[in-house]
């Protein structure tokens, strides 16, 4: 009883436990880094890369090169992290603004696919109007159904047969 009663006290006093890091990543700057990293797991997943071992040496990499994009390192933003973590309001506040960012860039992306789009459906247009055109050129002039059974008439003139 003694030993779970110590472990417990333990355990209340390591989380009532408040020490900011040293380099205590700012919370509008974490949220920044977290949209990154969010949108490189998603990245990561849509690769389909088979094996959940090579998604995670794939993911590891690229979140180390999100993180020198920053100036940070792991154990930096790993520590700021867990402060965030033991920090339940904070971490609420810079994740109401990475999901703000998140759709930002939602919105951004569907904004440059819907001009792409546009721009496909216009190409098309004018690619189809073309071909149109080039098939009225290619057309065989019409002709008057009296002129084409005068050029038939000529062309099979019934033979005479005569009694010589």
């Amino acid at each position: 009883m003694k030993l779970k009663s110590l472990l417990l006290i333990f355990l209340l006093w390591a989380c009532d436990k408040d020490d900011k890091p040293e380099n205590l990543i700012a919370e509008d700057k974490m949220a920044i880094v977290l949209s990154n990293i969010h949108l490189l797991e998603s990245y990561v997943n849509d690769l389909h890369l088979g094996s959940g071992d090579s998604s995670l040496v794939v993911y590891q990499k690229m979140k180390v090169d999100t993180l020198k994009k920053f100036g940070l390192d792991s154990a930096n933003f790993n520590s700021s992290l867990k402060y965030y973590i033991m920090n339940p309001d904070l971490l609420k506040n810079i994740y109401t603004e990475v999901k703000k960012n998140l759709e930002v860039q939602k919105k951004r992306i569907n904004d440059l696919e819907a001009k792409k789009n546009k721009a496909l459906v216009n190409k098309q247009k004018s690619t189809s109007l073309k071909i149109l055109d080039s098939l009225k050129l290619r057309q065989l002039p019409r002709f008057k159904e009296d002129s084409i059974r005068k050029k038939m008439i000529k062309m099979h003139k019934p033979m005479k047969i005569g009694v010589v």
